[in-house]
């Protein structure tokens, strides 16, 4: 049988089409084009195309700043955190109050009642929700939050909850919602440089919609010569985090459409589906649930899942075995893990054991579902869920290695007589 190698040339220019879209949180223009994109390169790539829509509570941000007013006039450019409310056209005027982390014991002989706070994300925590900090910020009495990150942008943060738990994904912040925000680490520390010499006060303007919005999952299949009913599912989210989105998960995507490209031309024995999904960033994998739930008489037919997520930049590359939430600890099947894991490295891709600690992708929906998954991610990236994450980040020549190292492992799972993870 022929096998054509992928071009990391064509995806990377794939991956600049992405990025010129813009963010492509769920629900957007962005996000809709990106599916347009995708539907049309199935098609040409001889699968069949079904796009599935649903409705998700989404969020957009139009555009945040803040104001010093004392002791000097000075505007600085904020990200708003994700689920933030706005803040009506005048904006929210406070005194700013340091709290280093933001959490129970920062507070103490402080008064924050009617004042902003302003605290740092602690380097030694990686995560992205701040619901907890704000949580306390609003009960200790404050009317707004700014939050320093420790690198040189703004990171994109969420007013989520951080737990797996659906039910769980938003929950009360009281008495109040507060307007939080989001700086870089050299505008963190002009204001606190000013801080330590006298009182600062600051206008924070916060311009956002908390709505619902309508995403989809987009789906291409091939379906098999012989055991059709059985398949193999390679997948990925396409939305990105209020960001240009070229690694997570512009990466992931292109890969999928360069695989689909691929497989046109190969005889399978059971059906290969490539998954889009939307929403999964900041979201709670909204898109994936949406699959489940859906398809939920069909799960048992999915014999073995691949999801691809930050697979196009840094040094290493991981076969994932889970991750941890706050609420519950996601294991994937060891015999699926091990499969891909063994099978790659017989053909000579050095990749390593991963289990990441500040949760899962999609795959931990798809795993607590039942399907057997293992995720594939390259966990070095400093720069995702923030505006740095740009084209140029992504490395052309690790796109065709995971590329080409999927086409052998997908015809490896093919060619197995049976399947049973």
């Amino acid at each position: 049988m022929e096998i054509f190698e992928s071009d990391g040339l064509r995806m990377y220019e794939d991956i600049v089409d992405l990025a010129a879209l813009g963010n492509r949180f769920a629900g957007s223009t962005a996000e809709k084009e990106a599916g347009e994109m995708v539907k049309k390169s199935f098609i040409q790539s001889g699968f069949e195309v079904y796009e599935e829509a649903f409705d998700v509570f989404s969020f957009y941000e139009k555009k945040s700043q803040i104001k010093l007013r004392k002791p000097l006039e000075l505007t600085l450019e904020t990200r708003a955190m994700y689920y933030s409310p706005g803040t009506d056209k005048d904006g929210l005027q406070g005194e700013l109050v340091y709290v280093k982390n933001g959490l129970e014991q920062d507070y103490e002989g402080k008064d924050v009642e009617g004042k902003v706070v302003i605290f740092h994300r602690d380097d030694k925590q990686i995560k992205d929700h701040f619901w907890p900090e704000i949580k306390i910020a609003s009960k200790k009495g404050a009317i707004g939050a700014i939050l320093i990150n420790f690198d040189e942008w703004e990171f994109i943060t969420t007013l989520e909850t951080g737990y797996f738990e659906q039910s769980k994904r938003f929950l009360p912040i009281e008495p109040n919602q507060i307007p939080s925000v989001i700086v870089s680490k050299n505008k963190g520390e002009m204001i606190l440089d000013l801080m330590n010499r006298e009182k600062v006060i600051v206008d924070i303007f916060v311009n956002t919609l908390n709505e619902k919005m309508r995403s989809s999952n987009i789906r291409g299949v091939k379906a098999g010569s012989q055991k059709n009913k059985e398949k193999i599912l390679i997948y990925g989210h396409r939305d990105s985090a209020g960001t240009p989105g070229a690694n997570d998960n512009g990466s992931g995507t292109v890969i999928m459409l360069e695989l689909a490209r691929l497989f046109k031309d190969i005889k399978l024995n059971r059906t290969l589906e490539f998954l889009s999904t939307g929403a999964e960033e900041q979201l709670g994998a909204a898109g994936a649930q949406e699959y489940i739930n859906r398809h939920k008489n069909e799960l048992n037919n999915i014999k073995a899942a691949v999801e691809l997520d930050m697979v196009g930049s840094g040094n290493s590359l991981c076969v994932m075995k889970g991750g941890e939430w706050p609420d519950k600890t996601v294991n994937f099947p060891d015999k699926v893990c091990q499969f891909i894991y063994e099978k790659a490295r017989e053909h000579g891709y050095a990749v390593e054991y991963g289990f990441n600690d500040f949760g899962t992708p999609d795959s931990g929906k798809f795993s607590a579902a039942g399907i057997p998954t293992t995720w594939i991610w390259g966990p070095d990236d400093i720069y995702y869920h923030s505006p740095q994450d740009t084209p140029e980040k992504v490395d052309p020549n690790k796109l065709k290695i995971v590329s080409d190292m999927l086409i052998k492992v997908v015809l490896d799972l093919d060619k197995q007589e049976t399947l049973n993870f």
